[in-house]
């Protein structure tokens, strides 16, 4: 998500509706971050800067121009709108022109950044500007009589100013600062300081909220979080281990206070969080949520020097009682167990195995070229099916009619029909890490293998879809199994383009009888750029449109990397079936025994007992603390036709 920080700027007056302000600079914000201006993107921004007005997206009030980097300063010319585009607009730029709205908020997206050396905050080293808004300012009376001087609507110093100046409600300014002193509290007349009491109670209110908040966000972001999730993260464990240092420093007063006054006095102290209600139903919790918080708890004690246990409790207990299964989860990633795990027993292991992650193939998308290819031809799925049979006709012999003369005997013809069996077959891996860099890595590393799987795994499926070995008992054919290549085209150029484009499309045709559906091009992206940048003699681009499109010469195009430099194939996705299982699993253990080899793994133990071959190395991830990540995806495929696939390497264009 973009992190918008807000500050009050320099702002000069440049010419007729035109203001120079300063977006941001090196000074330290309100949040306690550091922004370096030289590490500001710029250049989507530029394509589109308006400004707008509280970065409300449907209230634009001009243009920035002339937006850039000055020393160590993000500098721009507001132009604002032309009066009479609209009242409120024209209000607004009345506030302008008197000086009374005169601060700027950015929006951008962190790209790069790390803690300041104190710790009090972060270093955004890199970021991208998304937008930049002109914001209110701290209210006061002068400023509000001038807006009500300029005979500004009541709904527009609301938007301004707040609910409290629209009211025409008393305002009082704090004894020190100047500023306006407005409390959230309804009860409380407006100017008068918080009691320690009350601001212990707002600091503990607040702790339970960010608490809250921070379960919510882990509870929503699951096993495999992104930058701007863990960014997110992150932050609310700081607010809240500041908050908590805070209501710390609080209480600690309260007591040194409470012992300095006379023992008759009423003792102030913080009220006790409210226990949860009779008969109030309990949060259902994810599976993976329990190994997540865990590992914040340990985390956090870690650095805080805290047990634990007390920090579970603390943050995700109920009337100082812990779930169950979180507790189990702990137990299993802060120590070895004392029994052995299994799929049946809740509480213990149960919520750890058969995780299923349902969207896997789709994360493949942009990488892979078989879930484009998958997608338009037939999908089916195994369920309880251990064989499915796709049926087809054979092209000969034929039981075409024929022409018969008067009282000739008609023809008996049989046709012939096949059948194509497919059979369940997997792609699987296991990787290693230990309890220790399961407790401490941030981001897990659980969720960065499953990442680390999920890439290459779409490039070993490539691998194997786009060969041209014939199928075994382990993995499915690919789909150039038994197809000639087609001789490319020599000479290069507009002329070599055009001629391999007829010779594929040729060959398809005539290998299918002229019967095409669905034909579906692949081929590496440099391909696709050599087919948009190519020339005709006319000097004309006739293919950049299309490939931008996604297509070529009609036909659907998939890019990706996995085909090689030089290769174009052309499928008949229409024939393509692929079988897949219901979702890829992973499954997690602490007890087996592997034999760490990455390409030929054997059983463990092999032969009579007594004289039988050990597997070496082997590994017990429960002797050694350890724990395995396993990934199952059933998967196969097949063309149902033979004739629907053409290709040719080594092209000269």
């Amino acid at each position: 998500m973009p992190i918008r920080k807000t500050s009050v700027h320099t702002v000069t007056r440049a010419g007729d509706r035109e203001l120079d302000f300063v977006l941001s600079d090196k000074t330290k914000d309100r949040m306690g971050d550091v922004i370096d201006p030289k590490g500001w993107e710029l250049g989507n921004f530029k394509k589109n800067p308006i400004a707008l007005f509280n970065h409300n997206s449907s209230f634009p009030i001009g243009v920035w121009q002339k937006v850039r980097v000055d020393g160590n300063k993000l500098v721009a010319r507001l132009k604002l709108a032309a009066e009479g585009t609209s009242e409120r607009i024209d209000e607004i730029i009345r506030l302008v022109d008197q000086g009374v709205l005169r601060a700027v908020s950015v929006g951008f997206q962190p790209i790069d950044r790390e803690p300041l050396a104190d710790n009090s905050g972060v270093l955004f080293k890199e970021q991208e500007l998304l937008e930049a808004s002109l914001v209110t300012v701290p209210a006061n009376p002068s400023a509000l009589s001038v807006a009500r001087s300029l005979q500004i609507s009541d709904e527009t110093i609301g938007l301004v100013f707040g609910e409290l100046a629209r009211t025409n409600a008393p305002i009082t300014r704090g004894e020190k600062t100047g500023e306006l002193a407005v409390s959230s509290f309804p009860n409380r007349k407006i100017g008068t300081m918080k009691t320690l009491n009350e601001r212990i109670e707002d600091a503990q209110t607040g702790l339970v909220q960010l608490k809250d908040k921070l379960t919510e966000h882990l509870a929503a972001i699951g096993d495999a979080p992104d930058d701007a999730a863990l960014t997110l993260t992150e932050e609310l464990t700081a607010k809240i281990e500041n908050g908590q240092r805070s209501l710390d420093s609080l209480k600690a007063a309260e007591k040194q206070l409470a012992a300095a006054v006379s023992a008759d006095l009423p003792e102030v102290r913080a009220p006790a969080l409210q226990p949860r209600q009779f008969a109030a139903a309990r949060k259902v919790i994810p599976p993976g949520d329990h190994v997540i918080r865990a590992l914040v708890a340990k985390v956090i004690g870690h650095a805080n020097k805290q047990d634990p246990r007390a920090i579970l409790v603390e943050r995700y207990g109920e009337d100082g009682q812990i779930d169950p299964a979180t507790k189990a989860v702990f137990d299993v990633v802060t120590r070895a167990a004392t029994a052995p795990a299994d799929t049946t027993t809740s509480g213990w292991a149960s919520q750890l195995v058969q995780t299923s992650v349902a969207d896997f193939m789709s994360l493949l998308i942009p990488a892979s070229v078989y879930p484009g290819l998958s997608a338009k031809g037939l999908r089916l799925n195994f369920g309880r099916s251990g064989i499915i049979s796709i049926p087809s006709r054979v092209a000969t012999p034929t039981i075409a009619g024929s022409f018969v003369a008067q009282g000739a005997p008609i023809p008996v013809r049989q046709g012939a029909f096949t059948s194509t069996p497919l059979t369940p077959k997997k792609m699987a891996v296991i990787s290693t890490f230990t309890r220790e860099i399961a407790e401490h890595s941030i981001p897990a590393i659980e969720a960065l293998i499953k990442n680390a799987i999920q890439e290459d795994t779409s490039v070993s499926l490539d691998t194997v879809l786009l060969d041209a070995n014939a199928a075994t008992t382990t993995r499915p054919a690919g789909i150039r199994n038994g197809v000639s290549v087609t001789t490319a085209t020599a000479g290069g150029g507009f002329a070599a383009l055009v001629g391999d484009l007829k010779a594929l499309i040729g060959a398809l045709i005539t290998a299918s009888n002229g019967n095409l559906r669905s034909p579906v091009w692949i081929m590496n992206p440099i391909q696709a750029l050599s087919i948009s940048v190519t020339q005709n003699n006319g000097g004309d681009f006739p293919f950049k449109q299309e490939i931008n499109n996604g297509t070529f010469a009609g036909y659907s195009l998939i890019q990706s990397s996995t085909v090689a430099a030089g290769m174009v194939i052309l499928v008949d996705a229409a024939d393509f079936v692929s079988v897949e299982g219901d979702a890829p699993r992973f499954d997690m253990s602490d007890q087996a025994t592997l034999h760490m080899e990455d390409t030929t793994p054997l059983q463990i133990a092999t032969g009579a007992q007594g004289s039988g071959v050990l597997a070496t190395p082997t590994r017990s991830l429960y002797q050694t603390d350890s724990m395995a990540l396993r990934m199952i995806m059933d998967v196969n495929w097949a063309l149902r036709r033979t004739g629907v696939v053409a290709w040719t390497q080594a092209v000269t264009w």
